[in-house]
């Protein structure tokens, strides 16, 4: 009689073991041997195309004034030191392709250092023109369209090619 009060006893208190803690640990941890973790692969993600063509960057020289070299470089796809500033980049409505390199700019720097917006093209041409913009983004064909001749007094020029530079 006591035997068999001591194994019920000792068969509940395992029963009552692997309910409160064998169970969770099986249900909240993975024992494959099989899963690694690539931190590097697993934190990338996937750039936009850069759209092939050539563009013009422009670039408020008074406002940007001692981050104009980092910025230059980082337009035209150099090594380039960390940039601690924000931008505001507008690109012209109907611009597909200009939108799209901004686009790529845009997913190439860290969240929320870069706003991105749109505006009509004639309106963004003469506020570019008179230096009213932080960074505005045209491609050729565009900035040809709107002959537009911004001051280089107000506004840095930088050329980028697209499609591999």
């Amino acid at each position: 009689m006591k035997l068999r009060k001591i194994i019920g006893h000792t068969g509940l208190v395992v029963c009552m073991l692997f309910l409160l803690v064998g169970l969770p640990i099986l249900t909240h941890f993975r024992f494959d041997a099989d899963q690694t973790a690539d931190a590097v692969s697993s934190a990338s993600i996937a750039l936009p195309d850069q759209p092939s063509g050539d563009f013009i960057v422009l670039i408020n020289t008074k406002t940007h004034s001692k981050t104009l070299h980092a910025w230059r470089s980082f337009f035209l796809d150099e090594d380039f030191p960390v940039i601690f500033e924000d931008i505001q980049c507008i690109a012209a409505e109907g611009d597909a392709t200009g939108q799209q390199m901004a686009e790529r700019y845009l997913a190439e720097l860290p969240e929320n250092q870069m706003k991105l917006r749109t505006e009509n093209p004639t309106l963004l041409a003469s506020k570019a023109e008179a230096g009213y913009i932080d960074v505005a983004i045209f491609s050729r064909e565009m900035a040809d369209a709107l002959k537009l001749s911004p001051d280089t007094n107000l506004v840095t020029v930088i050329e980028v090619s697209g499609g591999g530079n």
